[in-house]
């Protein structure tokens, strides 16, 4: 039976270049200074019961090289509201993944303040295209920013630029964090308290910035969504049984959702993800490690175990080392019903490819609507004439990315720390938090490797906050996600905790 690769799951999940501007120069490495002018409209709406005047900006800022010379154009939306005191109310900047796509997931599902409806049962048809309100957004309590990076959405690289500093995991968070500067200085904002929200790839950027920003621009809080930062054991390189103990979470979830684990049977999906994580890391990363030396019946004790928790049955795990890929558990799962479940989102599953065929994500036809909605979006309701067929959902020819992202040299045995550069803002701001969410039903970037990367960082353990989802990649689809989700950003950029 054909099946995702590794490749399709580290492209879905993912997670320094020369001639930047370094963001402690005095100067500022990006201008408002653009060729179109901005198009603003003026709206009102209701959002957490309280109603709110603001402004909508689709405009241009100029990203500038070392020489001055304008390297990109980025094309960013904001929403801002009305006769608020800009040295107090906090703004969102926002971004996908990738790497590198633009931010309409974000924008047109979760935070923008109109959103396109998902069919709630995953079951269900995809919707038909229509806008609503999205009630739900923090714009009641904070002014947005939606980043489209270079070449996405219509921001593009201009002559001066070379697409290799854009297409590197230093260069693209460096210009979007010399995007983040100009536009608070260009709007006045530059006591307004920050936050940077990023998604999947994006947790990447989110983390680099927040370092890049420490001395310039210090943030006040970053949220890693769908978090890609420790991408080693999110990824599932091969004989990294960390990557699979850890990922067991994301395994245990899925297998109580479609009924298929005994151990889960009439009990909250909570229990499987906290008892599956336990057990995870203490006796099966025991028996992982200790590999063909465990005894027979250990390895048959450690496989019942594992059918219990995740549906697979204990002969598959005998035959391959007790483990597991989550590309396998797509297919094997529902493998009797000639079923594939969705990669961003397990609760989806659909009919298994015949062989030779490419597999299709049963959750395509629902993000299948974003660009789309995001067209309408800006057509409509922002009055915004450029080009549709120039806007890009993602960059193109990124199979050249650039993942060096420690700043030292690069070759196969880097171990790619990105979570060390979220410590500098740690350290420049003692009110800067960090919010970390995952969907557990995701099988890109699962609950598992959040928690290991927070047990093994230095960072302030008040100052971390941890949640989890139901809902897969993407987990503001399901409708009292994007509620939670919203709820929860709304606490953490007016000073409270998430719930």
């Amino acid at each position: 039976m054909a099946g995702f690769t590794k490749r399709d799951l580290l492209a879905a999940g993912a997670v320094a270049a020369a001639g930047a501007t370094a963001l402690a120069q005095a100067q500022p490495a990006a201008s408002a200074t653009a060729s179109s002018a901005p198009v603003v409209t003026r709206r009102t709406g209701v959002f957490n019961g309280r109603k709110v005047a603001y402004a909508a900006t689709v405009g241009e800022t100029l990203i500038a090289g070392a020489d001055g010379q304008p390297t990109a154009r980025f094309v960013t939306t904001s929403y801002v509201a009305e006769k608020a005191d800009p040295a107090k109310r906090p703004v969102l900047f926002a971004f996908n993944g990738g790497p590198s796509s633009s931010s309409a997931t974000l924008h047109m599902l979760a935070l923008g303040p109109k959103r396109y409806r998902v069919a709630q049962d995953p079951r269900a048809p995809a919707l038909g295209l229509e806008l609503v309100d999205n009630t739900e957004t923090v714009l009641d309590v904070a002014d947005i920013v939606l980043i489209d990076p270079a070449e996405t959405g219509w921001s593009r690289i201009l002559p001066a630029g070379k697409r290799d500093y854009f297409y590197s995991v230093e260069g693209d968070a460096r210009s979007v964090s010399d995007f983040v500067v100009a536009w608070c200085r260009a709007n006045g904002r530059e006591a307004s308290p920050k936050y940077v929200l990023g998604e999947s790839y994006g947790t990447l950027r989110a983390a680099l910035m927040a370092g890049q920003l420490a001395d310039l621009m210090p943030l006040e809080g970053v949220f890693l969504f769908g978090q890609a930062v420790n991408m080693i054991e999110t990824s599932q390189r091969a004989k990294n049984v960390l990557a699979y103990a850890t990922n067991l979470t994301a395994l245990a979830a899925v297998a109580a959702y479609h009924g298929r684990a005994p151990a889960w049977k009439g009990r909250p999906i909570e229990a499987a993800v906290d008892e599956s994580y336990a057990w995870g890391m203490g006796e099966y990363l025991q028996a992982l490690l200790r590999g063909h030396d465990l005894p027979a019946a250990e390895r048959r004790t450690v496989a019942d175990k594992l059918q219990a928790m995740t549906g697979i049955g204990a002969d598959y795990y005998l035959a391959n080392d007790l483990q597991i890929t989550k590309i396998a558990f797509l297919r094997e799962l529902l493998k009797g019903e000639d079923q594939l479940l969705g990669m961003y989102d397990a609760r989806y599953a659909g009919a298994a490819p015949a062989a030779g065929q490419r597999p299709q994500d049963p959750f395509g036809p629902v993000i299948g609507l974003t660009r789309p909605a995001m067209l309408a979006h800006y057509q409509q309701n922002l009055g915004v004439s450029r080009s549709p067929d120039d806007y890009r959902s993602g960059a193109p020819g990124t199979s050249g990315w650039a993942w060096d992202g420690t700043l030292g040299p690069g070759g196969p045995f880097l171990d790619y720390d990105y979570q060390a550069r979220i410590g500098p803002a740690f350290r420049a701001n003692p009110k800067f938090r960090l919010m970390i969410g995952t969907g557990v039903y995701d099988l890109t970037t699962t609950v598992g490797p959040a928690r290991y990367m927070v047990t093994k960082s230095d960072w302030p353990r008040d100052r971390v906050f941890q949640r989890q989802y139901e809902g897969g990649h993407m987990a503001y689809t399901h409708e009292p996600t994007l509620k939670a989700f919203n709820a929860d950003i709304r606490a953490w950029v007016t000073g409270g905790a998430p719930r």
